[in-house]
């Protein structure tokens, strides 16, 4: 007899990360996934998000903890799509707290960045254009050739732009382009002949867009000429400039961007990008590629340069004297970043992190059915005797709920479904025993006991495992499958993660009130190692929920790389070492606001300490005095191993594993960690490695926007 009904295949996903979670989500975006598919997340802790969780604290306002400075970029195609059917999905009505994505997010087309000339901090606004191209609705990624086209178009566009004087546009102009370039390109540089000012950047321009969108239609020689065309540029104007860029800010920095664009574009050129794509060039360090291709030595760590590096915590073990960030994946995310975003460079959440992405996310994917297991933390996954697949998965139980239903993990702030930043102790019937404990749920360094293990076996209780858990963890987690493949073990030791801090204050006075003198909100680079990464997120402040007669104006975030030590860790049975972290952030914290405030603050000090902030300016509803005050704002060390940022570091690319090729026959992985397409800690390399994920399992996306350095078309 037929069974009617085929048996379905039963999914664990272990995490709740955005790799995690994006895999959950497409494999239940397809029609009928219920009657194929049983899915259940494992989830240490109260929340989903990993290192993009955020929370409400109750204590204060119930205003919002992240664990750190968390922007989107316009060009996460992939990451806006899933929000856009998600926020679709969840219908809620019309005038609801962040009923749409255009509630949810909103363009931010400003960036400063902090440059320190001759021992001053100087500000270096930059402010990108907007777009009519909406959020998530790109379908394909340019061609590296089309990158080069564009920007060569914006060189000339801020060259153009530039208010130089006549003098210095003369002695730019003294060549013949010509005389550069074989007979065939006459055509396309008689228009730059009959410009006024016209420059070898021109000519060069003007060579890239005469050129085939195919390179393999290009010849070496037509490349050569377009090199050395910008490298005449950039040589003329630094000696033609000479002195002036010392004393003349505009200057200096058009200078800047010349240097870092041609030197961009002829690497690309000439190391083969153009054929191979970018991931060749991840074998160099972004620093050394720019020096190998002659970016001059002032420039190499130039405030462009640094934000990058900052951006990605590309310090190994948080040690800024040892900058590591592979070139390939360094240039993929600057030209997407600048040349493929939709509406602007930046979108700012407009509320946590939790609250716009993951909170939506959970409450779509458990209407369809998706089953949530909270404080459930996987301590081992164990592999069968033949060591080809994963036979059981150990399970520490943290807490049980009073709901047999499972856990409730939201709650309310002024109508919007928000995560907390503790457990919501009266659901859980240890909720008592936790709290007088002072125990952190989301931390392997700790007194807490589990109350309970639960072993997941293969055949029974899963039949596919998606490891959403970030490579930080394997080692605690993941020993067998280390031991049984030499592609698991280099991975471990070469795909590395950081450690990093963050912290933020809530104050009575605004930016512009503190002296910033900039009028858009602040997000700023490239300052004072090690909290170098600061942004004026005072937008949140209606989401929050301040009780009446506590008057806040500003809040600010502030982050970097935390630097590693002790290494290795130590034992999870030593909960004194958590909490040394913490300290050092705190204490780093407070150096900071002591000594480094005035370039951002110019009015935010004191007559005693003009340099620092006057401590009277944080908001405590406790009212403490002095220093003090900064005891009831909010920061934190990301010691966990599944919270530890990932790095690209050079050479680590090829070692990276692909989520449908993990080696194990029932084993999919999903997370920025992976091999996918991007290849750098951020939320749309990690939902890219979801949707390659679910494609393992189901063949479902079957295109992913950007998984490769080509178009479809191969333009």
């Amino acid at each position: 007899m037929i069974d009617p009904k085929p048996k379905k295949q039963r999914i664990a996903v272990l995490g709740g990360g955005v790799g995690a979670m994006s895999a959950a989500y497409e494999l239940t975006e397809q029609p009928g996934w219920s009657d194929r598919l049983e899915i259940d997340i494992y989830q240490m802790g109260w929340r989903l998000g990993g290192k993009g969780a955020s929370g409400r604290n109750a204590e204060y306002g119930m205003r919002i903890e992240e664990h750190g400075l968390h922007i989107w970029l316009g060009f996460y195609d992939n990451a806006f799509r899933l929000m856009n059917r998600c926020y679709a999905e969840l219908g809620r009505p019309a005038g609801s707290p962040m009923a749409t994505v255009a509630d949810a997010f909103s363009n931010h087309s400003t960036s400063e960045l902090m440059e320190n000339i001759h021992g001053e901090w100087r500000i270096w606004p930059i402010e990108f254009p907007t777009n009519e191209a909406k959020l998530g609705e790109g379908t394909e990624v340019l061609s590296p050739w089309s990158y080069v086209r564009m920007m060569s178009a914006w060189l000339v566009g801020l060259f153009d732009g530039a208010d130089l004087g006549v003098g210095l546009l003369d002695s730019l102009t003294s060549f013949h382009p010509l005389a550069w370039v074989e007979r065939a390109f006459r055509a396309a540089l008689r228009d730059v002949e009959e410009m006024i000012h016209p420059t070898a950047l021109h000519a060069g321009h003007a060579l890239i867009h005469s050129l085939p969108l195919d390179p393999a239609q290009h010849t070496s020689a037509q490349h050569r000429s377009v090199i050395s065309l910008l490298e005449t540029f950039r040589e003329q104007w630094f000696t033609r400039v000479g002195e002036k860029i010392h004393d003349d800010d505009a200057l200096r920095r058009l200078g800047v961007l010349m240097d870092l664009g041609i030197t961009s574009i002829r690497g690309m050129i000439a190391d083969g990008t153009l054929f191979h794509g970018f991931d060749p060039l991840d074998e160099e360090d972004f620093h050394d590629w720019l020096v190998r291709h002659g970016m001059r030595a002032e420039n190499q760590w130039c405030a462009p340069v640094r934000a990058l590096y900052d951006l990605v915590f590309a310090y190994e073990e948080g040690d800024i004297r040892r900058p590591n960030l592979a070139a390939g994946a360094s240039l993929r995310i600057i030209v997407r970043m600048f040349c493929s975003y939709k509406g602007a460079i930046f979108q700012k959440m407009m509320a946590g992190m939790g609250d716009i992405v993951f909170g939506p996310m959970y409450e779509v994917m458990k209407r369809r059915g998706v089953r949530f297991h909270f404080f459930h933390k996987v301590h081992n996954l164990a592999l069968s005797d033949d060591k080809q697949s994963i036979a059981k998965i150990q399970i520490g139980v943290q807490a049980t709920s009073r709901d047999p239903g499972g856990y409730d993990p939201l709650i309310d702030v002024k109508g919007l479904p928000c995560w907390p930043s503790e457990p919501l102790f009266d659901r859980l019937v240890e909720g008592d025993a936790i709290r007088a404990s002072g125990s952190n749920l989301e931390l392997s360094w700790g007194t807490w006991k589990d109350v309970g293990e639960l072993t997941l076996e293969s055949g029974k209780d899963f039949d596919r495992v998606i490891l959403g858990i970030s490579c930080g963890a394997f080692p605690y987690v993941c020993p067998e499958l280390i031991a049984a493949r030499q592609d698991w073990r280099v991975m471990v030791d070469r795909v590395k993660s950081v450690r990093t801090k963050a912290f933020q204050i809530w104050m009575s006075k605004s930016s512009a009130e503190l002296g910033w003198p900039i009028s858009s909100k602040a997000q700023m680079g490239a300052y004072v190692e090690p909290l170098d990464t600061w942004a004026d997120m005072s937008h949140l402040l209606p989401q929050e929920q301040w009780p009446e007669g506590v008057e806040v104006k500003s809040v600010s975030y502030f982050c970097g790389a935390l630097k590693e030590t002790p290494m290795p860790d130590p034992p999870f049975s030593d909960p004194s070492y958590a909490a040394s972290q913490e300290l050092q952030t705190r204490d780093r914290a407070t150096h900071f606001l002591q000594s480094q405030i005035r370039p951002l603050w110019p009015k935010g000090g004191t007559p005693e300490n003009p340099d620092g902030l006057d401590w009277n300016l944080l908001v405590d509803p406790k009212l403490a005095q002095g220093e003090a005050r900064f005891e009831s704002q909010y920061w934190r060390a990301n010691v966990e191993p599944t919270e530890r940022y990932v790095m690209t570091v050079k050479g680590s690319t090829r070692y990276r594993l692909r989520p449908e090729a993990s080696g194990f026959a029932n084993l999919v992985l999903a997370g920025d960690w992976t091999y996918n397409g991007i290849n750098a800690g951020c939320v749309e390399a990690a939902v890219m490695s979801g949707m390659m994920a679910s494609r393992a399992i189901s063949g479902f996306p079957q295109e992913i926007v950007g998984e490769t350095d080509f178009t479809v078309r191969g333009a």
